[in-house]
């Protein structure tokens, strides 16, 4: 047999050189199915949405990668996530490859230990992102992200000032989202700069623009008691003291450097009664754009924001210092109609005589309960505000007595302050956004 072997053909033998040249071989044909095959035949369009970055945004993103925020946030949307209410600030789709053209590299992550950044531009103003990147605590006091303060220095007044590379990492966060990303967040700074021109001519009820007209006469569905008032408070302390302050005066950390306008006086009656219980709740679940308030609807279901409405009303009847909370100390404007005696209109089909039914009242007003994990706002009525709501505390300082709203200061979003002076109605808006 042996001289068989010596007399034929070659004979492969299972030694060292032979299972490296093999292994070698496989590991090579892998490396270029996987890698090397798609980036040489495959060359996607570039989406209507695809965008380069111009020098500073390109900064940020070098500094993005640098501090490795890949490793918990991601840049693609799937179907599951442009359901919820923020979708209604993005683009409405799931990622495409077209919208990474100008991307040598993307840095899509693979854990979502944070939220989805990709469509980021434009969800929040420059000041909450600079809060944010100086301290996430201040802007979302749940937050386990790493704060950035060391992109930070010290004034010579002893005031802080942001340098250039945060200021990079900003405009990157603002750019995702490609022409539409970009898009909001120019939308953000020129109704910023809208409010603050009308507010300097002392026309604070320019924010009513903001709102669907519909909220202007809907009241609080929800059931002011006890469970209700104190799951309110829960999650006012849980998500709102970075901004409105733990004495809700809008002197929380974060108003450092979200201060133009500034978060909401809530201790202010006058104020909070400007504006109807709908009006409020339209508030917190889409957030009010040119300004730092954020939208919560992704957060809070429809029962948490009826329950941290009826929260607020109590704030300055000291309902953030008092431990025990009952309804006398709320504050309520009286001419707004409950939602649970609204009319609505059922659509039929063709021929039939449509059906009238009312609204449902508020259901388990807990976290999980009826209707959890569906922030979408209750169909309100459609007669147009007439004036501006006047109104009485239940309790407290002033009880008994009329109280008119008066222009206050310029401050932001959840609930300013105005004139006495008749809004007038609402100019075309959707979804809270004018």
């Amino acid at each position: 047999m042996q001289q068989q072997h010596d007399q034929g053909g070659a004979v492969f033998r299972m030694d060292g050189r032979t299972i490296f040249f093999g292994a070698f071989i496989v590991f090579s044909s892998i490396i270029f199915v996987v890698v090397a095959l798609p980036y040489l035949s495959f060359q996607p369009k570039q989406s209507a949405d695809a965008r380069p970055l111009n020098a500073l945004e390109t900064k940020g993103r070098q500094l993005y990668a640098a501090n490795g925020c890949n490793y918990c946030h991601t840049q693609y949307l799937r179907p599951q996530d442009w359901t919820g209410v923020s979708s209604f600030r993005t683009v409405g789709r799931i990622a495409q490859a077209g919208d990474y053209y100008y991307q040598q590299n993307p840095m899509l992550g693979s854990e979502r230990t944070g939220p989805d950044l990709s469509q980021e531009g434009g969800a929040h103003t420059d000041e909450w992102n600079m809060a944010h990147f100086y301290n996430p605590r201040y802007t979302s006091p749940k937050s386990i992200m790493p704060q950035f303060s060391f992109y930070f220095t010290q004034n010579s007044a002893g005031g802080i000032e942001p340098t250039e590379d945060v200021q990079a990492l900003i405009a990157y966060v603002q750019s995702l989202g490609g022409q539409a990303g970009y898009e909001r967040a120019q939308r953000q700074r020129a109704l910023k700069e809208k409010l603050l021109t009308e507010r300097a001519k002392g026309n604070e009820a320019i924010i009513q623009e903001w709102f669907p007209s519909t909220w202007r006469t809907v009241r609080n569905p929800m059931e002011a008691t006890q469970r209700s008032l104190y799951h309110g408070k829960q999650i006012f302390t849980t998500n709102c003291v970075g901004c409105h302050g733990l004495l809700g005066n809008g002197k929380g950390p974060a108003a450092y450097f979200i201060n133009n306008p500034a978060p909401r006086n809530l201790t202010d009656a006058a104020q909070q009664l400007y504006f109807s219980d709908g009006e409020v709740y339209d508030a917190i679940l889409f957030g009010v754009d040119g300004t730092a308030m954020p939208a919560f609807g992704d957060l809070l279901t429809v029962n948490d924001i009826w329950d941290l409405t009826n929260f607020v009303r109590t704030i300055p009847n000291g309902g953030l210092q008092r431990e025990e909370l009952d309804a006398s100390m709320m504050i309520s404007p009286p001419d707004i109609k409950p939602i649970e005696v609204t009319p609505i209109v059922i659509p039929q089909a063709p021929g039939n005589v449509p059906v009238v039914e009312t609204t449902p009242e508020g259901g388990l007003g807990q976290t999980g309960g009826a209707g959890a994990g569906n922030a979408t706002p209750a169909v309100g009525p459609t007669r147009l505000p007439t004036s501006a709501p006047v109104a009485k505390p239940t309790a407290g300082a002033g009880a008994g007595a009329k109280t008119t709203p008066s222009a206050a200061p310029g401050g932001q979003g959840l609930i300013p302050g105005g004139p006495q002076t008749t809004p007038q109605p609402s100019p075309s808006v959707t979804t809270g956004v004018p």
